[in-house]
Protein backbone atom coordinates (compact mmCIF):
# COMPACT_ATOMS: atom_id res chain seq x y z
CA UNK A 1 0.00 0.00 0.00
CA UNK A 2 2.83 2.52 1.21
CA UNK A 3 4.39 1.97 -2.91
CA UNK A 4 0.92 2.53 -4.26
CA UNK A 5 0.65 5.78 -2.47
CA UNK A 6 4.01 6.75 -3.13
CA UNK A 7 3.34 6.63 -7.43
CA UNK A 8 0.01 8.01 -6.51
CA UNK A 9 -2.27 5.06 -8.27
CA UNK A 10 -5.80 5.28 -7.15
CA UNK A 11 -7.02 1.80 -8.19
CA UNK A 12 -8.40 -0.10 -5.15
CA UNK A 13 -6.43 -3.14 -6.77
CA UNK A 14 -3.02 -1.28 -5.90
CA UNK A 15 -4.11 -0.72 -2.28
CA UNK A 16 -4.98 -4.45 -0.80
CA UNK A 17 -2.59 -6.40 1.78
CA UNK A 18 -0.86 -8.58 -1.81
CA UNK A 19 -1.63 -8.74 -5.22
CA UNK A 20 -5.28 -10.69 -5.89
CA UNK A 21 -4.19 -14.41 -6.96
CA UNK A 22 -5.66 -14.01 -10.60
CA UNK A 23 -2.21 -12.22 -11.04
CA UNK A 24 -0.04 -13.93 -8.75
CA UNK A 25 -0.94 -17.25 -10.98
CA UNK A 26 -0.28 -15.38 -14.09
CA UNK A 27 3.11 -13.93 -12.61
CA UNK A 28 4.19 -17.34 -11.51
CA UNK A 29 3.85 -18.83 -14.59
CA UNK A 30 5.62 -16.26 -16.22
CA UNK A 31 8.60 -16.65 -14.06
CA UNK A 32 8.96 -20.27 -14.76
CA UNK A 33 9.25 -19.67 -18.35
CA UNK A 34 11.53 -16.90 -17.86
CA UNK A 35 14.40 -18.07 -15.90
CA UNK A 36 13.49 -21.65 -15.86
CA UNK A 37 16.34 -22.52 -14.35
CA UNK A 38 14.95 -21.27 -10.83
CA UNK A 39 12.23 -22.33 -8.13
CA UNK A 40 9.68 -19.80 -7.24
CA UNK A 41 11.14 -19.81 -3.69
CA UNK A 42 14.63 -18.87 -4.82
CA UNK A 43 13.21 -15.50 -6.58
CA UNK A 44 13.00 -14.20 -2.92
CA UNK A 45 16.14 -16.28 -1.22
CA UNK A 46 18.40 -13.44 -0.83
CA UNK A 47 16.03 -10.85 1.08
CA UNK A 48 17.12 -8.27 -1.02
CA UNK A 49 13.73 -6.44 -0.46
CA UNK A 50 15.08 -5.98 2.63
CA UNK A 51 17.68 -3.76 1.74
CA UNK A 52 18.17 -0.45 1.70
CA UNK A 53 18.95 0.89 -1.70
CA UNK A 54 20.34 4.42 -0.29
CA UNK A 55 23.08 2.13 1.63
CA UNK A 56 24.09 0.69 -1.95
CA UNK A 57 23.97 4.00 -3.19
CA UNK A 58 26.72 5.49 -0.75
CA UNK A 59 28.85 2.85 -1.04
CA UNK A 60 29.46 4.35 -4.74
CA UNK A 61 29.27 7.65 -4.34
CA UNK A 62 33.03 8.18 -4.69
CA UNK A 63 32.98 6.81 -8.15
CA UNK A 64 30.35 9.31 -9.14
CA UNK A 65 32.62 10.73 -11.99
CA UNK A 66 30.81 10.87 -14.87
CA UNK A 67 30.24 14.49 -16.24
CA UNK A 68 26.82 15.99 -15.60
CA UNK A 69 25.70 18.88 -18.16
CA UNK A 70 22.37 20.73 -18.12
CA UNK A 71 20.27 20.20 -21.33
CA UNK A 72 18.84 23.63 -21.24
CA UNK A 73 22.51 25.28 -22.30
CA UNK A 74 24.39 22.71 -23.81
CA UNK A 75 24.09 22.81 -27.40
CA UNK A 76 24.22 20.14 -30.40
CA UNK A 77 27.32 21.00 -31.31
CA UNK A 78 28.93 21.29 -27.71
CA UNK A 79 27.51 17.56 -27.07
CA UNK A 80 29.17 16.54 -30.61
CA UNK A 81 32.73 17.58 -29.64
CA UNK A 82 33.20 16.98 -25.94
CA UNK A 83 30.61 13.51 -25.99
CA UNK A 84 30.03 11.72 -29.28
CA UNK A 85 32.93 12.61 -30.98
CA UNK A 86 35.27 11.68 -28.06
CA UNK A 87 33.01 8.77 -26.76
CA UNK A 88 32.89 9.84 -23.28
CA UNK A 89 29.24 9.39 -21.38
CA UNK A 90 27.68 11.57 -19.98
CA UNK A 91 24.37 12.54 -17.93
CA UNK A 92 22.47 15.48 -19.72
CA UNK A 93 19.41 17.04 -17.32
CA UNK A 94 16.60 18.89 -17.99
CA UNK A 95 15.67 17.11 -21.13
CA UNK A 96 12.35 16.68 -20.57
CA UNK A 97 10.86 20.29 -20.50
CA UNK A 98 8.57 19.54 -23.54
CA UNK A 99 7.17 15.80 -22.41
CA UNK A 100 4.22 16.65 -20.90
CA UNK A 101 5.50 14.19 -17.90
CA UNK A 102 1.88 15.11 -15.79
CA UNK A 103 -0.15 14.23 -18.11
CA UNK A 104 1.55 11.06 -19.93
CA UNK A 105 4.21 9.70 -17.81
CA UNK A 106 3.36 8.84 -14.40
CA UNK A 107 2.75 5.39 -13.18
CA UNK A 108 -1.09 6.39 -12.85
CA UNK A 109 -1.39 8.09 -16.42
CA UNK A 110 0.02 5.08 -17.94
CA UNK A 111 -2.44 3.06 -15.75
CA UNK A 112 -4.91 4.63 -17.01
CA UNK A 113 -3.74 5.02 -20.45
CA UNK A 114 -2.54 1.18 -21.13
CA UNK A 115 -3.96 -0.97 -18.58
CA UNK A 116 -5.19 -3.36 -20.44
CA UNK A 117 -2.17 -3.44 -23.28
CA UNK A 118 0.33 -6.41 -23.20
CA UNK A 119 3.70 -5.56 -22.83
CA UNK A 120 6.37 -7.71 -22.83
CA UNK A 121 8.12 -8.83 -19.21
CA UNK A 122 10.10 -11.56 -20.44
CA UNK A 123 11.01 -14.38 -22.68
CA UNK A 124 11.53 -17.88 -22.61
CA UNK A 125 14.16 -20.47 -23.26
CA UNK A 126 13.45 -20.44 -27.17
CA UNK A 127 12.82 -16.27 -27.10
CA UNK A 128 9.06 -16.35 -27.06
CA UNK A 129 8.03 -12.74 -25.64
CA UNK A 130 6.10 -13.74 -22.64
CA UNK A 131 3.50 -10.49 -21.99
CA UNK A 132 1.44 -9.25 -19.56
CA UNK A 133 -1.24 -6.89 -19.19
CA UNK A 134 -0.07 -3.71 -17.94
CA UNK A 135 -2.80 -3.55 -14.99
CA UNK A 136 -1.56 -6.90 -13.92
CA UNK A 137 2.48 -5.52 -14.41
CA UNK A 138 1.66 -2.60 -12.16
CA UNK A 139 0.26 -5.04 -9.49
CA UNK A 140 2.95 -6.95 -9.70
CA UNK A 141 5.43 -3.98 -9.49
CA UNK A 142 3.75 -2.99 -5.88
CA UNK A 143 3.49 -6.12 -4.37
CA UNK A 144 6.56 -8.33 -5.40
CA UNK A 145 8.60 -9.00 -2.90
CA UNK A 146 11.53 -11.06 -5.34
CA UNK A 147 15.26 -10.30 -5.12
CA UNK A 148 15.29 -9.47 -8.91
CA UNK A 149 11.66 -8.89 -10.24
CA UNK A 150 10.37 -8.80 -13.49
CA UNK A 151 11.31 -6.29 -15.81
CA UNK A 152 8.57 -4.61 -18.56
CA UNK A 153 11.26 -4.07 -21.50
CA UNK A 154 9.09 -3.90 -24.79
CA UNK A 155 10.85 -2.97 -28.05
CA UNK A 156 7.87 -3.38 -30.47
CA UNK A 157 5.80 -0.85 -29.90
CA UNK A 158 4.93 0.05 -33.48
CA UNK A 159 3.57 -3.56 -34.16
CA UNK A 160 1.27 -3.00 -31.02
CA UNK A 161 -2.72 -3.66 -32.11
CA UNK A 162 -4.17 -2.31 -28.49
CA UNK A 163 -2.71 1.32 -28.11
CA UNK A 164 1.08 0.51 -27.36
CA UNK A 165 1.89 2.23 -30.21
CA UNK A 166 0.52 5.97 -28.90
CA UNK A 167 3.88 5.88 -26.41
CA UNK A 168 5.62 6.88 -29.82
CA UNK A 169 4.40 9.59 -30.15
CA UNK A 170 4.33 10.25 -26.86
CA UNK A 171 7.93 11.06 -26.69
CA UNK A 172 10.50 13.92 -28.57
CA UNK A 173 13.82 13.02 -29.76
CA UNK A 174 16.50 14.81 -28.12
CA UNK A 175 18.29 17.20 -30.25
CA UNK A 176 21.46 15.70 -29.63
CA UNK A 177 20.16 12.00 -31.28
CA UNK A 178 18.28 13.37 -34.39
CA UNK A 179 20.72 11.75 -36.73
CA UNK A 180 20.32 7.35 -36.65
CA UNK A 181 21.88 6.54 -40.29
CA UNK A 182 20.05 2.78 -39.72
CA UNK A 183 16.25 4.69 -39.67
CA UNK A 184 17.48 4.95 -43.50
CA UNK A 185 16.59 1.10 -43.95
CA UNK A 186 13.00 1.79 -43.05
CA UNK A 187 11.33 0.21 -39.58
CA UNK A 188 10.77 -2.93 -41.31
CA UNK A 189 14.00 -3.58 -41.62
CA UNK A 190 16.25 -2.23 -39.14
CA UNK A 191 16.94 -4.80 -35.66
CA UNK A 192 15.28 -3.92 -32.39
CA UNK A 193 16.62 -0.43 -31.37
CA UNK A 194 13.91 1.36 -29.02
CA UNK A 195 12.28 0.40 -25.91
CA UNK A 196 10.24 1.40 -23.31
CA UNK A 197 10.62 0.53 -20.03
CA UNK A 198 8.77 -0.12 -16.47
CA UNK A 199 11.39 -1.35 -13.89
CA UNK A 200 10.53 -2.36 -10.21
CA UNK A 201 13.09 -1.61 -7.81
CA UNK A 202 15.94 -3.63 -7.74
CA UNK A 203 15.14 -4.85 -11.41
CA UNK A 204 17.79 -3.91 -13.91
CA UNK A 205 20.37 -5.13 -16.83
CA UNK A 206 23.66 -6.98 -15.97
CA UNK A 207 26.70 -5.81 -17.81
CA UNK A 208 26.69 -5.66 -21.43
CA UNK A 209 27.52 -3.67 -24.71
CA UNK A 210 24.90 -2.55 -26.85
CA UNK A 211 24.36 -4.35 -30.06
CA UNK A 212 25.84 -3.61 -33.06
CA UNK A 213 28.22 -1.17 -31.40
CA UNK A 214 25.63 1.62 -31.40
CA UNK A 215 25.49 4.82 -29.01
CA UNK A 216 22.47 4.73 -26.91
CA UNK A 217 20.34 7.12 -24.93
CA UNK A 218 18.21 6.31 -21.83
CA UNK A 219 15.81 9.25 -20.54
CA UNK A 220 14.35 8.23 -17.39
CA UNK A 221 10.36 9.74 -16.75
CA UNK A 222 10.12 8.37 -13.30
CA UNK A 223 12.62 7.01 -10.33
CA UNK A 224 16.63 6.63 -10.49
CA UNK A 225 18.76 4.34 -11.90
CA UNK A 226 22.53 3.71 -10.96
CA UNK A 227 25.00 3.47 -13.72
CA UNK A 228 28.25 1.72 -13.91
CA UNK A 229 30.22 1.96 -17.21
CA UNK A 230 33.64 0.61 -18.19
CA UNK A 231 35.32 1.84 -21.65
CA UNK A 232 35.41 -0.86 -24.42
CA UNK A 233 39.17 -1.74 -23.79
CA UNK A 234 38.74 -3.15 -20.48
CA UNK A 235 38.33 -6.79 -21.12
CA UNK A 236 34.99 -8.63 -21.26
CA UNK A 237 36.33 -11.47 -18.96
CA UNK A 238 37.33 -8.47 -16.17
CA UNK A 239 34.19 -6.25 -16.80
CA UNK A 240 32.01 -9.62 -16.32
CA UNK A 241 33.98 -11.21 -13.37
CA UNK A 242 34.36 -14.17 -14.77
CA UNK A 243 37.82 -14.42 -13.44
CA UNK A 244 36.44 -13.75 -9.78
CA UNK A 245 34.10 -16.09 -10.53
CA UNK A 246 36.37 -19.27 -11.35
CA UNK A 247 38.85 -18.36 -8.31
CA UNK A 248 35.63 -18.58 -5.99
CA UNK A 249 36.75 -15.30 -4.87
CA UNK A 250 32.50 -14.58 -5.98
CA UNK A 251 29.47 -16.96 -6.39
CA UNK A 252 28.92 -17.23 -10.50
CA UNK A 253 25.05 -16.58 -9.00
CA UNK A 254 26.38 -13.40 -8.90
CA UNK A 255 26.73 -12.53 -12.49
CA UNK A 256 23.22 -14.05 -13.40
CA UNK A 257 21.51 -11.09 -12.38
CA UNK A 258 22.15 -6.56 -11.97
CA UNK A 259 21.32 -6.53 -8.08
CA UNK A 260 24.26 -9.16 -7.86
CA UNK A 261 25.94 -7.74 -9.59
CA UNK A 262 25.84 -4.53 -8.14
CA UNK A 263 25.87 -5.84 -4.41
CA UNK A 264 28.46 -8.55 -4.67
CA UNK A 265 30.39 -8.93 -8.04
CA UNK A 266 31.22 -5.32 -8.34
CA UNK A 267 32.29 -4.49 -5.08
CA UNK A 268 35.16 -7.58 -5.28
CA UNK A 269 36.15 -6.57 -8.95
CA UNK A 270 36.62 -3.05 -7.36
CA UNK A 271 38.76 -4.73 -4.86
CA UNK A 272 41.32 -6.94 -7.08
CA UNK A 273 41.45 -4.80 -9.84
CA UNK A 274 41.30 -1.39 -8.72
CA UNK A 275 39.07 1.37 -9.71
CA UNK A 276 41.77 3.20 -11.81
CA UNK A 277 42.68 -0.05 -13.21
CA UNK A 278 38.80 -0.77 -14.23
CA UNK A 279 38.82 3.03 -15.70
CA UNK A 280 35.39 3.12 -13.97
CA UNK A 281 32.69 5.75 -14.36
CA UNK A 282 29.35 5.69 -13.00
CA UNK A 283 26.63 8.14 -11.52
CA UNK A 284 22.84 8.50 -10.32
CA UNK A 285 20.23 8.89 -13.00
CA UNK A 286 16.91 10.99 -12.00
CA UNK A 287 13.93 11.70 -13.38
CA UNK A 288 14.48 14.60 -16.47
CA UNK A 289 17.95 13.02 -16.86
CA UNK A 290 19.24 11.44 -20.28
CA UNK A 291 22.46 9.24 -20.18
CA UNK A 292 24.75 9.20 -23.33
CA UNK A 293 26.71 5.73 -23.91
CA UNK A 294 29.27 5.63 -26.86
CA UNK A 295 28.89 2.80 -28.48
CA UNK A 296 31.42 0.00 -27.13
CA UNK A 297 31.45 1.21 -23.85
CA UNK A 298 30.49 -1.80 -21.15
CA UNK A 299 27.08 -1.00 -18.66
CA UNK A 300 25.10 -2.22 -16.32
CA UNK A 301 22.18 -0.67 -14.40
CA UNK A 302 20.22 -1.16 -11.29
CA UNK A 303 16.56 0.46 -10.61
CA UNK A 304 16.93 2.14 -6.92
CA UNK A 305 13.39 2.54 -7.15
CA UNK A 306 10.56 2.31 -9.35
CA UNK A 307 10.88 3.63 -12.97
CA UNK A 308 9.74 4.60 -15.98
CA UNK A 309 12.25 5.40 -19.14
CA UNK A 310 12.78 5.32 -22.65
CA UNK A 311 16.04 4.39 -24.42
CA UNK A 312 16.64 4.23 -28.04
CA UNK A 313 20.33 3.01 -29.84
CA UNK A 314 21.23 4.94 -32.98
CA UNK A 315 24.50 4.97 -35.62
CA UNK A 316 25.64 8.63 -36.28
CA UNK A 317 28.83 9.94 -38.70
CA UNK A 318 30.59 10.39 -35.45
CA UNK A 319 29.94 6.42 -34.54
CA UNK A 320 29.84 5.00 -38.03
CA UNK A 321 33.53 3.16 -38.49
CA UNK A 322 32.59 0.83 -35.18
CA UNK A 323 29.26 0.68 -36.02
CA UNK A 324 29.42 -0.35 -39.83
CA UNK A 325 32.20 -2.97 -39.05
CA UNK A 326 29.69 -4.93 -36.39
CA UNK A 327 26.85 -4.56 -38.66
CA UNK A 328 28.46 -6.54 -41.24
CA UNK A 329 30.23 -8.86 -38.96
CA UNK A 330 26.83 -10.06 -37.17
CA UNK A 331 24.16 -8.66 -39.82
CA UNK A 332 25.51 -9.88 -43.12
CA UNK A 333 22.12 -9.37 -44.58
CA UNK A 334 21.31 -6.44 -43.21
CA UNK A 335 24.49 -4.86 -44.06
CA UNK A 336 24.01 -5.64 -47.45
CA UNK A 337 20.56 -3.77 -47.52
CA UNK A 338 22.07 -0.87 -45.48
CA UNK A 339 25.10 -0.43 -48.07
CA UNK A 340 22.78 -0.30 -50.69
CA UNK A 341 20.80 2.20 -48.97
CA UNK A 342 23.87 4.43 -48.53
CA UNK A 343 24.64 3.85 -52.21
CA UNK A 344 21.19 5.37 -53.88
CA UNK A 345 21.18 8.10 -51.05
CA UNK A 346 24.42 8.68 -48.98
CA UNK A 347 27.91 8.22 -51.66
CA UNK A 348 30.18 9.59 -48.67
CA UNK A 349 29.17 6.79 -46.43
CA UNK A 350 28.81 4.22 -49.11
CA UNK A 351 32.80 4.93 -49.99
CA UNK A 352 33.37 5.03 -46.28
CA UNK A 353 32.03 1.69 -46.13
CA UNK A 354 33.84 -0.25 -48.73
CA UNK A 355 37.39 1.84 -47.79
CA UNK A 356 36.41 0.08 -44.03
CA UNK A 357 35.76 -3.25 -45.69
CA UNK A 358 39.27 -3.05 -47.85
CA UNK A 359 41.46 -1.70 -44.42
CA UNK A 360 40.09 -4.94 -42.72
CA UNK A 361 40.78 -7.21 -45.10
CA UNK A 362 44.24 -5.41 -46.18
CA UNK A 363 44.68 -6.09 -42.32
CA UNK A 364 43.77 -9.77 -42.25
CA UNK A 365 46.23 -10.61 -45.34
CA UNK A 366 49.29 -9.33 -42.97
CA UNK A 367 48.12 -11.39 -40.34
CA UNK A 368 47.68 -14.51 -42.23
CA UNK A 369 50.99 -13.32 -44.02
CA UNK A 370 52.75 -13.21 -40.49
CA UNK A 371 51.25 -15.99 -39.12
CA UNK A 372 51.53 -18.46 -42.30
CA UNK A 373 49.84 -21.64 -41.97
CA UNK A 374 50.35 -25.43 -43.04
CA UNK A 375 48.20 -26.24 -46.18
CA UNK A 376 46.27 -28.75 -43.87
CA UNK A 377 45.79 -26.56 -41.47
CA UNK A 378 44.84 -23.73 -43.52
CA UNK A 379 41.94 -26.11 -45.50
CA UNK A 380 40.66 -26.77 -41.86
CA UNK A 381 40.39 -23.54 -40.68
CA UNK A 382 38.54 -22.46 -43.99
CA UNK A 383 36.36 -25.12 -43.88
CA UNK A 384 35.75 -24.52 -40.19
CA UNK A 385 35.11 -20.67 -40.92
CA UNK A 386 32.88 -21.27 -43.53
CA UNK A 387 30.84 -23.38 -41.49
CA UNK A 388 31.20 -21.17 -38.60
CA UNK A 389 30.05 -17.89 -41.19
CA UNK A 390 27.03 -20.05 -41.95
CA UNK A 391 25.67 -20.19 -39.05
CA UNK A 392 26.81 -17.10 -37.57
CA UNK A 393 24.52 -15.59 -40.94
CA UNK A 394 21.57 -17.72 -39.98
CA UNK A 395 21.38 -16.73 -36.39
CA UNK A 396 21.75 -12.99 -36.80
CA UNK A 397 19.55 -12.16 -39.52
CA UNK A 398 16.34 -14.50 -38.42
CA UNK A 399 14.50 -11.21 -37.59
CA UNK A 400 15.01 -9.23 -40.62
Amino acid sequence: MEVAKKLKLQSQRFHEKEMSWKVQEQVEEIKLKDRGHLRLKEWIKRNHYEKNMKDLRKQYEKYFTITRVDGRTLTSEQFVNQFEIPDIPCIIANTVDDWNIEKYWTFEKLYQLYKETSFKVGEDDKGKKLRMPFKNFLEYLVYNKDDSPLYLFESSLEDMKDGGADIINRFKLHKYFSEDLLAMVGEKHRPPYRWFLVGPQRSGTTVHIDPLMTSAWNTSLQGHKLWVLFPPDIPKCVVKAKGLAAKRIIDPVDLDESIDYFMHALPKLIEQEGADNLKIIMGIQGPGDTIFVPGGWWHAVLNLDNTIAITQNFMSINNFDKSWRSVRDERPKFSKRLLQVFQDQRSDLYERALKLDEIDKNQFRVLRQANPLSSDESTGSSSSSSSSSSSSSSSSDEDN
